[in-house]
């Protein structure tokens, strides 16, 4: 079944990596898929790639970082298809940097992508779903959100509050029908970390052993949880966040492991 068989799902930044497989994965299930993201070029093609697939997805180019963009992206939304029924809030940066000396600039930028963002696209998204009754809203945050980090204090405080928007707004709007939820991912091997890998700048035999699965997570694997709690299957579910990290947020330290003993 299909649950998602003629909804409209709008995904930021979903032109690649893991936005990439939550769109796949939504359009496979039925919706029609904006593909928001800056870099437009990119998002055609991946529309051109799924679409090749018999899969419904459009192109749309915003700067999140501008509120008005950000309205005028909904203004072609309700124009063209006169609702929203699924909200993915993808889209992040990360600037790397000491703290004691991160420039108020890259703060703001950090901030606006991944926080202020997500704020502005879900009151206007939640505008349209509370006259409807019904819209699921699912934010990305990150392990980071419960691990520090040095040198990512922005991005760990930003994606810290994501799960915390997840639980104000799916407090307020459960009862008019809005599912408001957050999947935190673990590493994940996106081509942006294969290429950290293969420039020796991520190490797998460092962060490997902090993650109890073992292994970096797919893409698709985040897509499926992301596809869960937009679905009618996630009702009962608000305000929660779902990690999907191997089991790297439940480990504490790099520990080793002792092989099982199984006793016949």
């Amino acid at each position: 079944m299909k649950v998602k068989e003629g909804k409209i799902a709008l995904v930021t930044g979903g032109s690649r990596g893991i936005g990439k497989a939550i769109s796949q994965r939504l359009a496979e299930d039925g919706a029609t898929v904006i593909i928001a993201d800056i870099l437009y070029e990119a998002a055609v093609e991946t529309c051109n790639e799924l679409n090749a697939l018999n899969l419904k997805t459009v192109p749309y180019q915003v700067d999140l970082s501008s509120s008005d963009d950000i309205a005028n992206m909904f203004k072609y939304i309700k124009e063209t298809y006169h609702t929203i029924d699924i909200l993915v809030n993808n889209a992040a940066i990360q600037i790397r940097g000491a703290s004691v000396n991160f420039l108020e600039e890259n703060w703001d930028k950090v901030c606006d992508i991944n926080l202020k963002s997500q704020w502005l696209t879900c009151q206007a998204a939640a505008k349209i779903m509370l006259k409807n009754g019904y819209g699921k809203i699912v934010s990305i945050a990150s392990g980071t959100a419960c691990r520090a980090q040095s040198q990512r204090a922005p991005y760990t405080i930003t994606k810290s509050a994501v799960e915390g928007l997840a639980r104000a707004l799916g407090n307020e709007w459960a009862r008019y029908g809005i599912n408001v939820n957050c999947v935190s991912p673990g590493w994940t091997l996106t081509q942006m970390v294969q290429d950290g890998i293969d420039k020796g700048l991520v190490k797998p035999d460092e962060i490997l052993p902090m993650v109890p699965l073992g292994r970096f997570m797919d893409p698709a694997e985040v897509a499926n949880a992301v596809n869960f709690l937009a679905s009618d299957e996630a009702s009962g579910i608000v305000g929660q966040t779902l990690y999907c990290d191997g089991g790297g947020s439940i480990r504490c330290n790099n520990e080793p492991y002792f092989p099982l003993e199984i006793e016949e």
